[in-house]
């Protein structure tokens, strides 16, 4: 290897709050890299969800030949919810081909790593691991050596303090990631490597949570809590800014540094809850059981899960959000509220799974008890879905909720497309976010947000710093699968031709002859796990799906 590379993910990180702070000197480790290097907007997937542009990251491919659109979707020929996973990735990551020229790779707290590949080097998944008995390193036996060298490496943020206390909810969350960085840091000056890549969670949970009390515009801001927690808040950025500070420190004055984000952040105010507005332009049919027909009499009524989240907040009882938090509709929550239990799949056209606008169409061959014709009346179905949905209007103040619809082919290319949501719905994210409910969390259209304040936008961060990247450089029109070519560039490797990427420093050299590879087709001379299944193995067990069914939820992912 030519140079060792260090990446650090601040998960959700966004100029809109990093960059006052830089030139105000509060956060210095940061600012001498953008000082020293190259930086500017990182433009995300669309929608801007986790699963999605961090698989964008490790592939440099668009969602079409990677496959993972989302945390939850529904399974092939089926409407039951699988959840994202290593075995979804259709594409190799991009440090296989450092291992593939004998580099050692590091990875650490990578969403969508889980479960853990054999790998010339190390991983520590972090994200969807469901509990501390599963095997969540590689080699296995790290797990055991990270204990006994007097290290913690928490798997998942503590929710006790949400909604309650939000100084300590903060300090709860400085402490996780100062704990991980820790053990990364430990990795690092221990063992050998080449390219390391780590990613600070909670950024963005923080982001999420605490968004209202940063922005006196925002509709739920609470100016004398604002100006209470202020100092924790900035204080909270000045830690991870020293994670970042002791990250580049262990890597030494000659490594390669990339600080890059999944997406951006900024506020929101409220919910488009999709499914409603499907059952309500006639989309989505219920059944008229007797059971269901009472069901949606109390569902009217607003016998729904977000009513037992207000209650949950109002009390102060953060730690039971997870419990009533907009969930999959089965479980108790299946059972007790209206969801998709209770929905007519013979008479229903179009339905919502996931957290961001995205629309399945119920076709017949693709579904079970499919009802749009594929073809001509599919196409038809989609027009009329686009045509209403961006005729939508805000009940309360008149503005429209939908700034864009995407056909599938519109955004994504590649061999897994027809895994893809038919339809995308791209909210005016400045205002509303849309949630697909796999059960119906409320009786609303449109309502104002619950918990979270902060939520995903398009542009998060990119800063490089190192030999070849001529310092105080502004990057244009960077995009999230362009980090896995310039790695590779910066490294002086060939890069995959099926990469849609392109390289932003570096001397770009495009391997020939593999194009879009399918996805099962390890790359060549490639005969160890890849990551590459099928898309249906599926590595959890029912009770530890379950487990990360309830972080989703913990998070505000699913319901």
């Amino acid at each position: 290897m030519n140079r060792r590379i260090l990446i650090i993910g601040l998960d959700g990180a966004t100029w809109t709050n990093l960059r006052p702070w830089i030139e105000q000197g509060k956060l210095p480790h940061l600012g001498k890299l953008v000082a020293e290097g190259a930086s500017g907007p990182l433009t995300t997937t669309i929608p801007p969800v986790s699963a999605s542009a961090w698989v964008s990251f490790a592939t440099g491919c668009n969602p079409g030949k990677h496959g993972s659109f989302d945390f939850v979707f529904p399974r092939p020929n089926a409407y039951d919810i699988g959840v994202v996973n290593v075995n979804v990735r259709g594409m190799p990551p991009f440090w296989q081909a450092i291992e593939a020229a004998g580099g050692q790779v590091g990875l650490a707290s990578v969403p969508i790593t889980y479960p853990p590949q054999p790998i010339n080097g190390w991983t520590v998944c972090g994200f969807l691991v469901p509990n501390e008995q599963a095997a969540y390193t590689q080699p296995p036996e790290l797990k055991e050596q990270i204990k006994a060298a007097g290290l913690v490496w928490p798997l998942h943020e503590f929710e006790g303090n949400r909604s309650r206390d939000p100084r300590k909810f903060l300090q709860d969350m400085r402490t996780f990631d100062e704990s991980r960085t820790q053990v990364v840091t430990w990795l690092m000056q221990t063992r050998p490597w080449d390219l390391v890549s780590f990613v600070i969670k909670t950024t963005d949970t923080t982001q999420h949570e605490v968004w209202h009390l940063l922005d006196p515009q925002h509709p739920r801001h609470d100016a004398e809590m604002a100006a209470r927690v202020k100092d924790d808040i900035v204080a909270y950025f000045q830690a991870m800014d020293a994670c970042v500070g002791q990250l580049v420190q262990a890597a030494g004055p000659d490594a390669t540094v990339i600080v890059m984000s999944d997406h951006g952040g900024g506020p929101f105010e409220k919910f488009f809850h999709v499914n409603n507005w499907l059952a309500l332009q006639g989309f989505l049919k219920f059944k008229r059981t007797p059971l269901s027909l009472v069901k949606r009499a109390l569902f009217a009524l607003g016998f729904t899960p977000i009513t037992a989240l207000k209650i949950v907040n109002g009390l102060g009882l953060g730690r039971l959000r997870k419990n009533v938090k907009r969930g999959r509709g089965r479980g108790w929550l299946g059972r007790l509220f209206l969801s998709l239990r209770d929905v007519d799949w013979a008479r229903t056209q179009a339905f919502s799974i996931g957290n961001f606008g995205q629309i399945y169409i119920n076709t017949k061959g693709s579904r079970p008890r499919g009802a749009v014709e594929p073809g001509a009346e599919y196409q038809a179905v989609r027009d009329k879905i686009i045509e209403q949905a961006l005729g939508l209007r805000d009940p309360a103040s008149g503005d429209a909720v939908i700034r864009a619809a995407y056909k599938r082919e519109e955004l994504y290319h590649g061999a897994r497309l027809s895994n893809a949501p038919d339809i995308i719905l791209h909210t005016d994210r400045s205002k509303y976010v849309s949630f697909g409910h796999a059960d119906f969390g409320s009786n609303q259209l449109v309502e104002p947000s619950i918990g979270q304040t902060g939520h995903h936008t398009m542009d998060g961060i990119v800063i490089l710093r190192g030999a070849g990247i001529p310092a105080g450089t502004q990057i244009t029109g960077a995009n999230i699968i362009d980090i896995a070519p310039t790695v590779l560039a910066l490294m002086s490797l060939p890069i995959p031709s099926e990469m849609d990427g392109k390289v932003l420093f570096g001397v770009e050299t495009r391997a020939s002859g593999q194009g879009d590879r399918p996805r099962n087709s390890p790359p060549a001379g490639e005969t160890r796990a890849s990551g590459q299944g099928s898309g249906d193995e599926n590595p959890y067990s029912e009770e530890d799906e379950e487990q990360v069914m309830e972080r989703l939820r913990q998070l505000g992912y699913v319901a």
